[in-house]
């Protein structure tokens, strides 16, 4: 080989490693945008349970039209659902537990009255912000690290090919 290919693939395997770091660094970033997003929905919900009481249908409506989030994809299953009790969540960039976390919170909307909802969303907001907290906390952490360690692994696998 001569010394242009080596480079070139020297360059292609850094430019692997550096997209597969990206890819670990996006669902960081998707995990944290969604707990903020939900944290958003909770405190819009708040927000219309104490003042507006419209239905709660109408106010995920509502929320979804302020823009798409990581979250309207929840949202839209559960309004989609025939059976919110029976909801399938997709997981997404969340654990099995969490996910579970946030159909128990899409399926008491709704169910409560307007005092006793409105405190349910006090201690559901309570529940996921520090959870929030933790994904953004990992996301600004660890998100570059990703990048840079995939990056110097792809150098690194492209060094041993040669």
């Amino acid at each position: 080989m001569n010394a242009i290919t080596k480079l070139l693939l020297v360059c292609i395997a850094s430019a692997a490693g550096a997209m597969a770091g990206l890819f670990f660094s996006k669902r960081l970033k998707a995990r944290a945008e969604y707990y903020k997003a939900l944290l958003a929905f909770a405190n819009h919900v708040l927000g219309e349970v104490k003042f507006r009481r419209n239905p709660i249908k109408t106010v995920m409506r509502d929320f979804m039209s302020l823009g798409e989030t990581p979250f309207s994809k929840n949202l839209t299953e559960y309004l989609d659902a025939q059976n919110p009790n029976a909801l399938k969540l997709t997981r997404g960039c969340l654990k099995q537990n969490e996910a579970e976390e946030v159909k128990k919170f899409l399926a008491a909307l709704g169910g409560l009255d307007a005092d006793t909802q409105v405190s349910q969303l006090e201690a559901d907001k309570l529940r996921f912000a520090p959870l929030a907290e933790t994904a953004a906390q990992h996301y600004t952490k660890y998100a570059s690290t990703y990048i840079k360690l995939g990056f110097l692994v792809g150098l690194a696998a492209g060094i041993l090919i040669l």
